[in-house]
């Protein structure tokens, strides 16, 4: 017999607790009160209970979660088409992008590793692997160039400095800077 699929209702009201957390979080830090959660998710705290069980297991599935946002993010980057250095761009444009999504240790979050979170950031870092190998094949990127390098920029750009208006167009001319940087020594800048 087949697992039982979870209630639509159940479901939504997941999501929108890992929504209401990841807001929270972000904000006030990871011992926001679980009923502050609920209250901002629209639900009781019985059911943020009922999903998670503890804190830390809440905790837990938004890193998780924010694993799999940057390896959707990694897999667009890798299969885009054209030169590697549009790729490395995707992905550093990506992660700004989604930067109020990510609860993450290097974006401030939880330092929470399970093995299913593991092998996310393994993952995570053979798919950047893939695409910098692609750019170094070519010459078009430095031959040095690493998928922690890749994620560390991103990281960095996603955290906007508080005295800094419109992040996003800053951090945007930063990335370019950075590709510049990037670029092989057999590339014309």
């Amino acid at each position: 017999m087949a697992p039982r699929q979870p209630r639509k209702d159940a479901t939504a009201n997941r999501e929108r607790v890992l929504d209401a957390a990841t807001e929270l979080v972000r904000r006030e830090g990871e011992k926001v009160p679980m009923a502050d959660i609920a209250r901002r998710a629209g639900v009781g705290v019985g059911t943020v209970y009922r999903h998670f069980a503890t804190r830390e297991e809440l905790l837990g599935a938004l890193v998780h979660r924010s694993f799999e946002l940057a390896l959707t993010n990694a897999r667009a980057a890798a299969d885009q088409p054209g030169p590697a250095l549009e790729g490395v761009r995707a992905f550093l444009t990506a992660t700004l992008r989604d930067r109020d999504r990510f609860v993450l240790p290097l974006h401030g979050g939880p330092v929470v590793f399970d093995a299913a979170i593991r092998e996310l950031q393994t993952e995570v870092r053979v798919v950047l692997q893939g695409l910098l190998d692609r750019g170094h094949a070519s010459g078009e990127l430095r031959a040095d160039l690493t998928p922690v390098d890749l994620i560390l920029s991103a990281s960095l750009l996603s955290r906007p400095l508080a005295a800094v208006d419109d992040w996003d167009l800053r951090a945007g001319r930063q990335i370019e800077l950075l590709l510049n940087g990037l670029r092989g020594p057999a590339q014309p800048i």
